[in-house]
């Protein structure tokens, strides 16, 4: 087994788990950072949902989760809808 299997396999786990962090109508502030930091460090992989409220659409939501990839230094795995998988870089 490779290790781009193995994180496919992690990463559909983490589709089926329910989302760890929220971001609301506020966007993506210090204390998301800080949380979204904390949380990929300690799971490796983690479920992201965009609330309805930031009233973000297709191209905006992508973006958001890039920028919040960045700013925590993670790597985006995928976006489904308002959901999306992030993973800790190595």
């Amino acid at each position: 087994m490779t290790k781009t299997q193995a994180n496919s396999e992690r990463v559909s786990i983490a589709w089926n788990e329910p989302a760890m962090l929220q971001i609301g109508k506020g966007g993506i502030s210090e204390g998301t950072i800080a949380e979204a930091k904390r949380l990929v460090k300690k799971h490796k992989y983690l479920k992201v949902k965009l609330l309805r409220s930031t009233g973000a659409d297709k191209h905006s939501k992508h973006s958001i989760f890039e920028d919040l990839c960045k700013q925590c230094g993670a790597g985006l795995a995928g976006v489904r809808g308002n959901t999306a998988i992030i993973y800790k870089n190595r």
